[in-house]
C-alpha cells in the first residue's frame, strides 16, 4: 500500500561556522547588513542560495535606480550610497539623461562584482549555493540555522541572525507571524543589436505610431499589465524589458515554475514582434531573461511596529529610526523605518531587512525598492553587530549608539525637509 510521506531517518548535522552575525539571503539587504556588521567588528557569515549576491538587482535584471535624493537633499546614504558611487567610477553605473529626477541604471555584473569585492574587503565570509532550509535552538531563540547544499545538510551557529532571503524564510522557520502579500511577477529581459538611433528617429516621427506598435506587441504577449522597453546605454544597441506577468502564490515552486516558462516564451515573442514590427530593431537579439524571476512579495513578517503608507506620506518620526528611503513612485515621499518594523514579534535574536519587514500593503510597495533595502540591510547589520558583542536582543541594543554608529558610517536618519 502506497503512503503519501515518507520519514527521514535521524542523522547528526556537522556545524561548520560559529560566527557573531549570520546573514541569510545576500540580495541589497543581505549584502549590506553582511558589510555593515563586519565593518562594525562582528565576525559575519553570510550565505546565499545562488552563485552570486545582489537578488533581483543582479539576478532578476532589476537594473533602474530611483533618486537617492530629494530636492537636492541626500536620502540614500552609508552603503547604498557607497555602492551607487563605487559602480559610476568604474562606469557601470550613469544617470539616465531622459530624466530629471536623477534616477540612473546600473550594470548588473558590475554589481555582482562589486558586492563580492566590498564583502570580501569588510571580512565577511561568504557560502554560495546554500539553502536555509531550518533553524535550531529554543524556540523564539534560535541558536542558528541548518542549510542544505551539494555538501549536504550543515549547521551555522550565530549570536544573530539577519533574515535578508526576501521571503522572510528564516522569521518565519523560526515562528514569526506573517502576512501574505502577492503583489505582480515578473521576468525581464535583455536585447542587443539594437539601432537606437533609428529607433528614437522613429519614436519622433509622425508617420510611425511607434506607441501603438507597442501596445500591439503587449496585447498579444501575455502580460497580465505592464511591458516597457528602454535603452540601456551602457551597452551598445542594448535595450532592458520590463513587465508584470500576473499574480500568485509565490512562495509555490509551481507556480513560480509556470511563470518562469510564461516569461521566457513572452521575451522571445516580443522579441520577435519587435523584429518584424517596431524600427531599429530588425536584427536585435535576445541575450537573456532574468534566472531570477522577479518576485515583488510573499511573506510581510509582523513585527514590533507596523508600517502604515499614511505613515509616510504624513513624514512620520520614530525614536529608533534606523533608515531612511523614498518612494520610487512619488520622489517627494521619504520616510523614516523605525528598528522595531524590522523586528519579528516573538523572536529574540533574528531581524528582518527588505521585502519581508513589518508593514502595510501600499507600504511594502515602497520598502521592496533595492534603495531601500541597501539602508534597512545596513541598520539591521549594525544593530546586529552590536546586539551579538553585548549578549543582547537588537531590542535592547542603546539606541544612541546605533544611531550614532550608522551617522558614523555616512547614514542619514534625518528627513530633508519639503520644498
Amino acid at each position: 500500500m502506497s503512503q503519501n510521506f515518507i520519514t527521514e531517518p535521524t542523522r547528526e548535522i556537522p556545524v561548520i561556522a560559529d560566527v557573531d552575525v549570520l546573514v541569510c539571503g545576500g540580495g541589497p539587504a543581505g549584502t549590506a547588513a553582511a558589510i555593515a556588521a563586519a565593518r562594525a567588528g562582528a565576525n559575519t557569515m553570510l550565505v546565499e542560495r545562488y552563485g552570486c549576491l545582489g537578488g533581483l538587482a543582479t539576478g532578476g535584471l532589476v537594473i533602474v535606480l530611483p533618486a537617492l535624493e530629494r530636492n537636492g537633499h541626500q536620502v540614500i546614504g552609508g552603503i547604498g550610497q557607497e555602492t551607487f558611487e563605487r559602480l559610476l567610477e568604474t562606469g557601470e553605473a550613469q544617470y539616465r539623461a531622459e530624466s530629471n529626477a536623477r534616477s540612473s541604471r546600473f550594470d548588473p555584473e558590475g554589481l555582482k562584482r562589486l558586492s563580492d569585492e566590498m564583502c570580501t574587503e569588510a571580512g565577511v565570509r561568504l557560502r554560495y549555493h546554500s539553502w536555509v532550509v531550518q533553524v535550531f535552538g529554543e524556540e523564539g531563540a534560535p541558536e542558528g540555522v541548518i542549510v542544505e547544499s551539494k555538501a549536504g545538510r550543515e549547521a551555522i551557529r550565530a549570536r544573530q541572525i539577519v533574515d535578508g532571503t526576501g521571503d522572510g524564510d528564516v522569521a518565519a522557520l523560526a515562528g514569526a507571524e506573517w502576512e501574505r502579500d502577492d503583489k505582480m511577477i515578473g521576468l525581464p529581459f535583455r536585447l542587443m543589436n539594437v539601432d537606437l538611433e533609428r529607433w528614437e528617429e522613429a519614436i519622433h516621427d509622425p508617420a510611425i505610431d511607434t506607441q501603438q506598435i507597442r501596445r500591439e506587441i503587449h496585447a498579444s504577449s501575455g502580460y497580465a499589465s505592464h511591458m516597457g522597453i528602454s535603452a540601456f546605454p551602457l551597452g551598445p544597441g542594448l535595450v532592458w524589458g520590463n513587465n508584470h506577468h500576473g499574480e500568485g502564490d509565490f512562495l509555490d515552486p509551481d507556480v513560480l515554475t509556470r511563470y518562469e516558462v510564461k516569461g521566457r516564451a513572452a521575451a522571445r515573442h516580443v522579441t520577435d514582434m519587435l523584429r518584424e514590427r517596431m524600427p531599429g530593431f530588425e536584427d536585435c537579439w535576445l541575450i537573456d531573461t532574468a534566472w531570477q524571476i522577479g518576485v515583488r512579495c510573499t511573506r510581510r513578517i509582523k513585527g514590533l511596529h507596523r508600517m502604515e503608507f499614511e505613515d509616510f506620506k504624513a513624514d512620520r518620526r520614530y525614536d529608533d529610526t534606523v533608515a531612511l528611503s523614498t518612494d520610487f513612485r512619488n520622489p517627494d515621499i521619504v520616510y523614516e523605518i523605525p528598528l522595531r518594523s524590522m523586528i519579528p514579534a516573538g523572536i529574540s535574536n533574528v531581524m528582518c531587512a527588505g521585502r519581508c519587514v513589518s508593514s502595510d500593503d501600499e507600504a511594502m510597495e515602497a520598502l521592496r525598492e533595492i534603495h531601500g533595502c541597501w539602508t534597512m540591510g545596513e541598520g539591521a547589520g549594525v544593530a546586529a553587530a552590536l546586539a551579538a558583542g553585548r549578549g543582547c536582543a537588537p531590542a535592547d541594543v542603546p539606541m544612541a549608539e546605533l544611531q550614532e554608529r550608522l551617522r558614523g558610517a555616512g547614514g542619514i536618519l534625518e528627513l530633508p525637509p519639503r520644498e
